[in-house]
């Protein structure tokens, strides 16, 4: 659609500019949401920062996981004068959101101990910056025309002139957009439920259970190949199958903790 913009001058891909419009989107939020609950607004912002960092370092290795084979094999690339198409091969393009999130927790989780800092004060501000973030992500996966939907007959389906990364004059659904929507929605429910909550632990958890079956679900509507197929499941579905497995036993956990005082 526009997988690209001219900025002061340069071009810019349009991913990117929405994704650093997500992250200062999400910073926003942190800044002033935290004096509403009490926190120290500098100890958020360092948490969400480095949390940020956690997101990039995260979602590129396991999208790297099932190419290590083949990376492996053309290491020699870095010695032999194509250490450039290398590291555009493997190292600019390619991020799995589940990935992310879990970079995200261990940045924070990292960040939060090396400040002495209890993190789950901090999910307050910082679980309701995550689907705001990848709203703005979402969009930009449609304007460069990757994590496309299956093929659909127009009104449904929206034919791409100008993807860079998917097939162009083909109607396919716009499932970037919708699961940006559903992202949205996710936040405004997160946002009302940290202003009630007492217990702040179950924030991430309620965020892991709105997400994981949205994105199960509109998984089946996914039509690119970068979608990775074992046995009927995507390899996003058994993640999303994972974290609300892992979600529940947070939630247990904590109910066990609360019976026990």
């Amino acid at each position: 659609m526009l997988p690209y913009v001219t900025l002061f001058g340069h071009t810019l891909s349009t991913y990117s500019v929405l994704a650093i419009l997500g992250f200062l989107a999400g910073l926003l939020l942190v800044v002033l949401a935290s004096p509403r609950f009490g926190l120290n607004r500098d100890d958020s912002v360092y948490l969400y920062v480095f949390s940020f960092a956690g997101v990039l370092v995260g979602a590129k290795l396991l999208s790297l996981l099932p190419l290590l084979p083949q990376m492996a094999a053309d290491l020699p690339m870095l010695w032999t004068g194509e250490w450039e198409r290398f590291v555009r091969t493997y190292l600019t393009s390619g991020m799995v959101y589940y990935g992310g999130l879990a970079g995200a927790v261990v940045g924070a989780w990292l960040t939060a101990r090396y400040f002495s800092l209890r993190l789950s004060d901090f999910f307050l501000v910082l679980v309701p910056a995550i689907p705001l973030f990848h709203a703005f992500g979402r969009v930009g996966c449609f304007c460069a025309g990757c994590c496309y939907g299956v093929e659909a007959p127009e009104p449904w389906g929206i034919s791409f002139t100008h993807a860079v990364a998917g097939p162009n004059g083909i109607p396919l659904l716009p499932v970037q957009l919708w699961e940006s929507g559903a992202e949205l929605v996710i936040f405004a429910i997160l946002l009302w439920y940290a202003g009630r909550t007492k217990v702040r632990e179950r924030l991430l958890p309620a965020y892991v259970l709105l997400y994981a079956p949205t994105r199960f679900v509109l998984e089946f509507f996914r039509g690119d190949p970068a979608r990775r197929l074992y046995g009927p499941l995507s390899t996003s579905q058994w993640l999303s199958l994972a974290a609300v497995a892992a979600a529940l036993w947070l939630l247990y956990r904590r109910k066990n903790h609360e019976y026990s005082k």
